[in-house]
């Protein structure tokens, strides 16, 4: 007993301890009851079918924008190529320049280092002669034309000639004898074919006797120049 009534000076002057009051249990919160949706109104559905409307606008309005962008790009990119198709253009011109400098030169280095070379007036006096030779082959061309198209026209005249003096003068004797051929074809109708050949006959020989004619004409023609050469 005399150890519990002793207190030391530390314990007096010591406060006493507090013990924290033990958490009270929560009570559970009522539910709210759920606001009972309100039926849109046809005001309301207006209101929503104009928005609709203007974000389909905006949508509109934004594609409309990208394909003027779009088109833009592409207008900048035509002007491009033609800027590019010019340059390449204008730098085949001066290839070909350039290249028909190195072979004029080249040309002219050969022919200044060609031991034949006598000089440019020389390659004038050529050059007129060649223009000269073909002037010259020209006209002998057109000479020559012009005298065979002569032979040709001379001959034709000569053919007309001949034809002319070796076709028969038409007189009685040539009507009537057109006159017994055709009763003599007449009749190879009903008699056969007997009077076609003595008018075939008599046609060869009046044709061998004209030949004969003109055979002996030209003998006599022969003669008489003999006859003359001799006198």
């Amino acid at each position: 007993m005399a150890d519990d009534t002793e207190y030391t000076e530390s314990d007096i002057w010591a406060s006493p301890d507090h013990a924290a009051p033990e958490p009270r249990p929560k009570t559970p919160r009522t539910p709210k009851t759920p606001k009972t949706p309100k039926t849109p109104t046809a005001q309301d559905r207006q209101v929503d079918r104009e928005a609709a409307l203007q974000k389909e606008l905006e949508g509109v309005r934004k594609i409309n924008e990208s394909i003027e962008g779009i088109l833009a790009t592409l207008g900048r990119t035509d002007g491009n190529m033609e800027v590019v198709s010019n340059t390449v253009s204008n730098a085949s011109t001066l290839l070909n320049t350039w290249t028909r400098i190195l072979s004029q030169t080249e040309h002219n280095q050969r022919l200044v280092l060609h031991p034949g070379w006598k000089g440019a007036t020389e390659d004038l006096a050529e050059q007129e002669a060649e223009a000269l030779e073909r002037q010259r082959a020209a006209e002998r061309r057109a000479a020559e034309e012009e005298q065979r198209r002569e032979d040709l026209r001379r001959r034709r005249e000569e053919e007309e000639e001949r034809r002319r003096l070796g076709a028969p003068t038409p007189s009685r004797g040539t009507r009537g004898a057109s006159r017994t051929r055709m009763t003599s074809r007449g009749r190879v109708s009903s008699r056969g074919g007997t009077a076609s050949h003595l008018s075939d006959n008599n046609r060869f020989g009046t044709a061998s006797s004209t030949r004969g004619t003109s055979g002996t004409g030209r003998g006599l023609g022969t003669t008489r120049g003999r006859s003359r050469a001799a006198r």
